[in-house]
């Protein structure tokens, strides 16, 4: 084989080319959507361990209406307290600035209260003012100078009934407004004031008759017979062992259904309900009956 000779079939290989490098994704479905899901998973937990909103108004304790006699003070904040579920005791404010403590009649005051989360609660409660008592010794100051003036003292029983039924009219005005609670304050204020409605006029005279010592019964229009209520009385003008009852109102008639109604009967009675009905309706059975 000489020097020139040459190899056939023998030819060097082609070098292999390098790997690629192969990456990690930075974020990826493998890696991120656990982290999510820890992440949201713990926004939850920690979303269901915040406390719920307040919604819950603050309660008033100890409320109750409150009757005083006119000129009196209120202590309205006495024994109330004001209680929230969150704040615990809370202040509260009183708006009595409708309340007319030197006029009797009825009226409201209203307790507010509001907490920390801005609910508000509001409950009102009723103010009596009432007209402060009268006594026995204060309505005989008033009447006995009309008896002694009158020469009532002794006097005939229906002479008397008939002299106080048109006194009474005549000093008196009806306004349709009465306090029905207490029949001495009533006949205070009819005999100072002079007006009121029907009880006025019953309170009034029953003074008289108290203190003339005369025997009555107070008879009162059934409830529901009519929307308003009515007073007159049952005078006995005969004695205990022999008596005489009569009806006796001197409370203004309708001018279109004018009564006489000093000493009447029973048939008188119901004659004037034909004409009115209802405004004497009572219960006849529970009452001595008049002479026909």
């Amino acid at each position: 084989m000489n020097a020139k000779q040459t190899t056939t079939g023998s030819r060097a290989p082609a070098p292999r080319p390098a790997p690629a490098l192969r990456r990690a994704p930075a974020f990826g479905p493998v890696f991120v959507r656990p982290a999510l899901l820890l992440l949201q998973a713990a926004a939850l937990l920690l979303g269901s361990c915040a406390a719920p909103a307040d919604t819950t108004a603050p309660v008033f304790e100890g409320l109750r209406d409150i009757t005083v006699y006119a000129g009196e003070g209120v202590a309205y904040r006495q024994g109330v307290t004001c209680r929230d579920n969150v704040d615990g005791e809370i202040d509260y404010t009183v708006d009595a600035g409708r309340v007319d403590l030197s006029t009797p009649g009825t009226y409201t005051a209203v307790y507010m209260a509001e907490d920390a989360a801005g609910n508000r609660t509001e409950q009102a409660v009723r103010v009596t003012v009432r007209r402060r008592p009268v006594s026995q010794e204060v309505l005989h100051s008033l009447v006995d100078p009309v008896i002694r003036e009158r020469g009532l003292r002794g006097a005939d029983m229906s002479a008397v009934c008939e002299d106080l039924y048109f006194y009474i009219k005549a000093v008196m005005t009806y306004s349709g407004d009465s306090d029905k609670s207490d029949w001495t304050a009533e006949a205070y204020r009819g005999l100072t004031a002079g007006q009121g409605d029907c009880f006025t006029y019953y309170a009034v005279a029953r003074a008289f008759f108290d203190r003339l010592g005369y025997e009555y019964l107070t008879v009162q229009r059934s409830p529901g017979a009519l929307p308003s209520t009515h007073y007159w009385f049952l005078i006995n003008t005969g004695t205990a062992e022999s008596p005489a009852w009569y009806h006796w109102d001197c409370c203004p008639h309708d001018t279109e259904y004018p009564l006489n109604a000093c000493l009447i009967t029973d048939a008188q009675l119901l004659d004037y309900n034909s004409r009115v009905p209802g405004y004497y309706a009572f219960d006849m059975d529970s009452y001595p009956r008049t002479p026909d």
